[in-house]
C-alpha cells in the first residue's frame, strides 16, 4: 500500500528528474564557501506542478518556505536568520502571489530580491525599519511562476536586471509525457500532496576547487544566453561555475572533474527562455 501511496503523489510530477537535480543544485551552491548562493525562477504552463515541484524541498536545510511575502515581511522577521546561515534560500511557491499586491509593494518587493541574491542587504534605515548587518546578508530566491506571466514581465526584469540575477529553468510537457499524467490522475485512488525530500548537505560550507579550463568551457553557453536576452552574459558565465562546483559537491567531491562539465551541459538544455519539453 506504501508504494502504491507513493506512485500515486506522482500523479502531476512526470519525467521531472532533471528539474528536481537543477533545484538541488541550486540549493547546494548555498553550501560554498568560494561562491555565491544561486537563485532560481521556474516557469512552464499553467497547472505543469511547478509549486508542487519546488514544494518538495520546504523542509530542506536551510530552506524557508513561504506561499506569501512581502520584502517589509521577510525584512522584518528573517534577515537575523539569513544573516546566520539558518536560512539560505527562500522558496515562495508562486510569484504571481505577492507581486499581485498593489504597484508600490511588488515593486519593493523585486527590488529587495534584486538586492539580497547578488549584493546583499547591508543596512536598512527607513521610516518603519532600522537594521545593521555588519556586512553583507545575501540569500537565493528559489520561485516559479507560469509562463505567460513569466514572458510578459521578462523584458522588464531584463531591463532591471532582475532575471540574469535568477537561473531561469522552463520546460514543457511532450503529448507521451501528457498522456501519462492524465493516465496517473485516472487511475490513482486518493489526492495526496508529493513526500518532502530531504537532499545531502554538508555540516558547514565548504570550499571546492574550480577547473579554470573546463569554466573557459561554459563562455560558449553564456554568450547563448547574452544573444538570447540581450544582456552581457557576465552573471551567467559566474552561475554555471556555481553549477559546476554544486554538481561536485553533490557527488561529494571537493574539485571540478569534466564529470561536471557534461552534466552541466546535458542541465542546460532546461537554463534558457525556450520551454524544452520533457
Amino acid at each position: 500500500m506504501r508504494y502504491v501511496r507513493q506512485l500515486e503523489t506522482r500523479k502531476r510530477l512526470v519525467n521531472t528528474e532533471q528539474l528536481e537535480y537543477i533545484i538541488e543544485l541550486v540549493l547546494l551552491s548555498g553550501w560554498i564557501k568560494n561562491a555565491d548562493q544561486l537563485s532560481l525562477i521556474i516557469s512552464s504552463k499553467v497547472g505543469a506542478g511547478k509549486t508542487e515541484l519546488v514544494k518538495q524541498y520546504s523542509e530542506v536545510r536551510g530552506v524557508k518556505f513561504l506561499s506569501e511575502a512581502t520584502a517589509f515581511g521577510i525584512k522584518s522577521q528573517f534577515l537575523r536568520d539569513i544573516k546566520s546561515g539558518k536560512i539560505r534560500h527562500i522558496i515562495i511557491g508562486d510569484l504571481l502571489v505577492p507581486l499581485s499586491k498593489q504597484k508600490k509593494t511588488r515593486e519593493d518587493f523585486i527590488a529587495f530580491f534584486n538586492t539580497i541574491v547578488e549584493d546583499g542587504v547591508e543596512s536598512i534605515h527607513t521610516y518603519a525599519q532600522h537594521w545593521e548587518g555588519k556586512g553583507a546578508v545575501k540569500c537565493g530566491l528559489i520561485t516559479t511562476i507560469a509562463e505567460p506571466d513569466f514572458l510578459s514581465r521578462s523584458r522588464r526584469w531584463v531591463a532591471m536586471g532582475f532575471l540574469s540575477r535568477a537561473i531561469p529553468l522552463t520546460y514543457g510537457y511532450s503529448p507521451a509525457t501528457k498522456v501519462r499524467i492524465y493516465q496517473n490522475i485516472a487511475t490513482a485512488q486518493s489526492l495526496t500532496e508529493l513526500p518532502k525530500k530531504h537532499i545531502w548537505l554538508p555540516l558547514r560550507p565548504v570550499t571546492i576547487k574550480q577547473d579554470p579550463q573546463l569554466n573557459l568551457k561554459l563562455i560558449e553557453l553564456s554568450m547563448d544566453f547574452e544573444k538570447m536576452e540581450k544582456v552581457y552574459g557576465f552573471r551567467r558565465q559566474e552561475q554555471l561555475q556555481t553549477l559546476l562546483m554544486a554538481n561536485a559537491l553533490k557527488n561529494k567531491r571537493l574539485q571540478v572533474t569534466r564529470k561536471d562539465y557534461n552534466k552541466i551541459l546535458t542541465l542546460s538544455e532546461y537554463i534558457n527562455l525556450r520551454f524544452k519539453e520533457i
